[in-house]
């Protein structure tokens, strides 16, 4: 793994890790990092216009959000190539939650929600980085995530569809807007669709050809000298709004406070999202670059990160896999990367912002629709189907949900079902009858290895999973089945406890109850292979039990040896 909760690493990360990196910053990493800064930032830019247009908002509230996420994260975060900003998933989500509320009617009513709601977003990875909540993503697992991003990928698309040709087209789920495309198809503008259609094919082929180019900027700048040049404004293409020149004020919104218990279920799907989204990156990039990142220090700079961009007009943010995958393929080697992005940000918001008036917004549904075909892992999906079927029918789930019911409620699906495959796996613990492998002492599961011995009259019985109150009823459940299926009587049964290094007093008393169970049944129970916490616990719940009165850690071979010299002589302990 890449990461690490707080209380379990070596070595301890201060609440800036920036003062950990710095003593550390070989000046030789300068010139990787100054270039690979520069570059990210040529992507950074047309992207953060064109998700601030898919969250409903002004295309400089993109880059108000960019320029204070990286100069967050500068300080707080401790991947060295993450860079964090604007996603298209936390755009969609945002937009297609807070538009939904019934209470904005104008545009500074809806600045305000996405205000609260971004602010809400980083009181929330505050409070989990108090509670050191950082081990919590791994509760959603990697199908869910890909299925998810699926999902959101097409769900995205989706939205961008009636900006892309030219139509005005409803809000609400996938394929209702869908429908409503192919079904006017007739209302198409022919121009807005040309141009449009024509940035993604250059957009597509520029990443195929020229990874290395920033074809998105080159595709944005040429898109604005096109416009210029034959007035598309005057020919029907929409295009954005004149960007405001210079650096934005920071301001808390004014806002009644009735208004946050609304926002709250939008404001923790986003934190969902935007720590799971950004974890995912932190980890793939810091064990590609075989370093460690903090898990709970992740969320502190997710909070601030949202906290800064709330009070700074602009809009959720998160870690981008896209925007650190370029990060790491031109060369940056450490958070620097970050100061040099938010240096390009601020020149080009007290400089540039003109260069943008005639850009048309077809080309920045373009760029959404390119960027998240990267969400859509189809090689990962079919590994999926050809290894797992349940982590399929997850991802499965996951993808249904966000397209059926939408973004926030697909976060949540996605959530309960990695939930209930932990508690499943948990419940229905993998179990196994043993045998003797053959001319050794050891034993294995005979059902993938059936030239083992079994022993006659004995069984041995082993799970795969500590014994606690989920799977207890289970494991009672399924060994009393398996001895009602033996062909033969069963005169012991030996647990084997070497895959339970742990028990609690629910499966301690299970454990019992067997052992009662059996002995109805005139059989004997031994245990093998028990760690000592495992024997301090089933002393303390039955000091005189034969189970409780287990001292030694013995083998299974060794068991039932002492079981077949016991029986010989006629002892019965």
């Amino acid at each position: 793994m890449g990461t690490e909760s707080s209380d379990q690493r070596s070595s301890s990360f201060s609440l800036f890790p920036i003062v950990e990196w710095l003593r550390r910053y070989d000046r030789s990493w300068l010139r990787s990092d100054v270039f690979a800064g520069i570059t990210v930032a040529a992507a950074v830019i047309p992207e953060s216009m064109a998700y601030a247009s898919l969250a409903g908002l002004p295309p400089e509230t993109g880059l108000y959000a960019s320029l204070f996420a990286v100069s967050t994260y500068l300080f707080f975060g401790t991947s060295k190539q993450v860079i964090y900003g604007p996603t298209s998933a936390l755009a969609v989500l945002l937009a297609a939650q807070a538009t939904g509320l019934g209470t904005t009617t104008t545009a500074s009513d809806y600045a305000t929600i996405v205000a609260v709601t971004t602010l809400l977003v980083g009181g929330i990875a505050v409070i989990a980085w108090l509670l050191r909540l950082g081990f919590l993503v791994n509760f959603i697992s990697e199908s869910v995530l890909t299925g998810f991003s699926a999902g959101a990928a097409l769900f995205i698309i989706s939205t961008q569809l009636d900006k892309l040709v030219g139509i005005a087209g409803p809000s609400g789920p996938f394929y209702d807007r869908v429908w409503f495309v192919l079904t006017h198809l007739s209302g198409v503008h022919p121009l807005t669709a040309a141009v449009g259609i024509t940035g993604i094919v250059l957009l597509v082929l520029g990443r195929k050809y020229l990874p290395r180019v920033p074809t998105a900027l080159v595709v944005v700048l040429l898109s604005i000298a096109f416009a210029t040049a034959t007035n598309l404004a005057a020919r029907g293409v929409a295009v954005v709004d004149p960007i405001p020149s210079g650096l934005p004020s920071p301001a808390v919104p004014q806002f009644a406070p009735n208004i946050v218990i609304g926002l709250f279920p939008i404001a923790l799907a986003l934190f969902l999202l935007s720590y799971v989204e950004g974890m995912g990156a932190v980890e793939t990039f810091a064990q590609r670059n075989d370093y460690r990142a903090d898990a709970n220090q992740e969320l502190l700079a997710t909070g601030v990160a949202n906290i800064a961009a709330g009070l700074g007009q602009g809009f959720v943010v998160g870690g981008s896999m896209s925007r650190s995958a370029l990060n790491d393929a031109v060369g940056g080697k450490t958070q620097l990367t970050n100061a040099v992005i938010a240096l390009v940000l601020v020149g080009v918001l007290v400089f540039l912002t003109g260069l943008f008036t005639a850009l048309p917004e077809t080309i920045l549904a373009a760029v959404v629709i390119v960027a998240v075909t990267d969400l859509i892992d189809v090689p990962a999906l079919r590994r999926l189907y050809r290894i797992d079927t349940l982590e399929f029918a997850t991802a499965s789930s996951a993808f249904a949900g966000v397209l059926v019911f939408g973004i926030l409620y697909g976060v949540f699906i996605g959530v309960l079902v990695s939930i209930f495959v932990v508690v499943g796996r948990a419940t229905y613990s993998h179990t196994a009858e043993l045998g003797r492998v053959p001319e050794s002492e050891e034993f294995s599961d005979l059902l993938r290895h059936p030239a083992n011995e079994t022993i006659p009259g004995v069984l041995v019985y082993r799970v795969d999973a500590e014994l606690f109150f989920a799977n207890a009823p289970t494991v009672r459940r399924n060994l009393l089945d398996r001895l009602d299926a033996r062909p033969s009587p069963v005169e012991l049964v030996v647990f084997d406890l070497r895959s339970s290094p742990t028990i609690d007093v629910t499966a301690a008393d299970t454990l019992f109850t067997i052992a009662d169970d059996l002995a109805q049944r005139g059989i004997d129970i031994r245990l093998a292979e028990a760690d000592g916490a495992v024997r301090d616990v089933l002393n303390e719940v039955q000091p005189d039990h034969s189970l409780g009165q287990t001292t030694l850690n013995e083998r299974v071979i060794t068991v039932i040896e002492e079981w077949r010299d016991e029986t010989a002589t006629g002892t019965d302990e």
